[in-house]
């Protein structure tokens, strides 16, 4: 059955459950106690999880909707999860003709980056440098790029910037005419005798895209001095650009800023390492006991097996509903590594983890949004308010009646994955409780209608 046909099943059942419900019926109410008879119950599923590592993931597409909203740059050390490292690369785009820049005179450049809070992770109490290079290597836009692919770069240093990380404070910037105060971003001075060279090329280079993107390939942006400290940036901003700061004839203190766009090459190479970490343990081919993980970038993922499912026989699933639960393991620390805000369920095609069809239909419902609760009535996944313990533990709670039904009728394998909702734009992660544990094990419960 596809979506679209349970989505229309969906509705007729709202309509007939809204009227049915505007008087009480008394008119059959024997067979109502019949049905009600016949409507069961069941709670006591054997649940396995395991985790296992992700090769890569989506970082660029010309399909703007698999495109990132949130572009990581940092370095963690996380207790848990181990080292995991994040690096851009960008290109910038010609807003329209640059001809004024050609033979100025060239005061200064200025790289802005501007934040986004999503990608906050670790500390931001520690100095930490951002540093610049340029591409070596023209991306082709219509090609898709996933999160272990570099690009060439130039080996001279463009400019860095060192400063402590405030995601949440405006910045003012003074110019000669007037004082601006704009969204929270970080200003990279870069080398103007490295950048100037551009003021020299020929005419094409100012008027066309092309030819600019084959003189001027792109930004490699990195994180260096920091060991525990994630940031995000949204490269889509109207703040985030390359400013030109420029004086030409008798005209002084101009500025020509070039842009980054969803039609231009925009990437995160991402790095994992498990060396010596609880995941690194968790990375067999058995079932965990006492923990399974899931993490943003291309961190792991886990997965689920559900045993007792062939003693419903040809019962009607009518609801089935998942609960996990999340918590910080001994050496962990909470303030610095908060899990992930929405947890969904997948399943694996040949060659992809996609959504399950109960996450496709609750995003069709909400217009792709997973943070409305109107998303959250229909499919859940979003992080409950914590026990405070301890331990302190999350609730995350999932319908996952569609890919049961799927996998009762044989339509899909056994396995429900688990991944946070955005996975590639932001690094947080999870520590779920295994089945042994007598409190927070998962939990699987599954309304149906016996034949």
């Amino acid at each position: 059955m596809t979506i679209h046909s349970r989505l229309f099943i969906l509705l007729a059942v709202f309509i007939l459950y809204t009227f049915s419900c505007t008087k009480p019926a008394l008119i059959g109410s024997d067979f109502l106690e019949d049905e009600k008879a016949l409507l069961q119950f069941q709670d006591n599923f054997a649940l396995t999880l395991f985790t296992e590592k992700t090769d890569s993931v989506i970082v660029h597409s010309n399909n703007v909707s698999k495109q990132l909203v949130t572009y990581l740059c940092g370095s963690v050390q996380d207790p848990i999860f181990g080292r995991y490292t994040a690096d851009i690369y960008a290109q910038p785009l010609l807003p329209g003709v640059a001809t004024a820049l050609k033979d100025a005179t060239l005061d200064s450049v200025v790289l802005s980056l501007r934040y986004d809070t999503l990608g906050t992770y670790g500390t931001i109490q520690d100095p930490v440098t951002i540093e610049v290079y340029r591409m070596d290597e023209n991306p082709t836009f219509s090609q898709e790029y996933y999160s272990d692919h570099t690009f060439m770069t130039k080996p001279e240093l463009l400019g860095s910037l060192t400063f402590i990380p405030k995601p949440k404070d405006s910045v003012t910037v003074y110019r000669p005419s007037d004082t601006l105060r704009l969204a929270p971003h970080i200003r990279i001075p870069l080398d103007t005798m490295l950048m100037r060279d551009l003021l020299s090329q020929d005419a094409s280079v100012f008027e066309n895209q092309d030819s600019f993107l084959n003189y001027f390939n792109g930004l490699y942006i990195k994180m260096t001095g920091a060991n525990n400290t994630m940031l995000g940036f949204n490269l889509l901003s109207s703040v985030t650009g390359l400013s030109y700061y420029y004086d030409k004839g008798s005209s002084t203190d101009l500025e020509f800023k070039f842009v980054i766009t969803s039609g231009s090459v925009k990437t995160v190479h991402m790095e994992h390492d498990y060396t010596g970490s609880p995941v690194a343990a968790a990375l067999t081919p058995e079932s965990e006991d006492e923990y399974a993980y899931i993490q943003g970038m291309s961190g792991v993922t886990s997965y689920m097996r559900v045993e007792g499912l062939d003693a419903l026989g040809s019962a009607i699933v009518n609801q089935a509903q998942l609960e996990l639960f999340v918590t910080f393991p001994d050496g962990d620390n909470g303030a610095l590594y908060p899990p992930c805000q929405y947890i969904i369920t997948q399943e694996k095609t040949d060659t992809s983890l996609i959504n399950s069809e109960d996450v496709a239909i609750a995003l069709v419902l909400t217009g792709s949004s997973s943070t409305t609760e109107s998303f959250n009535a229909i499919f859940g996944g979003k992080r409950g308010t914590p026990d405070p313990g301890p331990p302190v533990v999350y609730r995350y709670n999932m319908n996952v009646t569609n890919q049961i039904k799927d996998i009762i009728a044989g339509n899909q394998q056994n396995i429900i994955y688990f991944n946070p909702f955005g996975k590639a734009n932001i690094p947080n992660r999870a520590v779920i409780f295994g089945p042994n544990d007598p409190t927070f094990a998962p939990r699987l419960r599954i309304s149906y209608t016996a034949i």
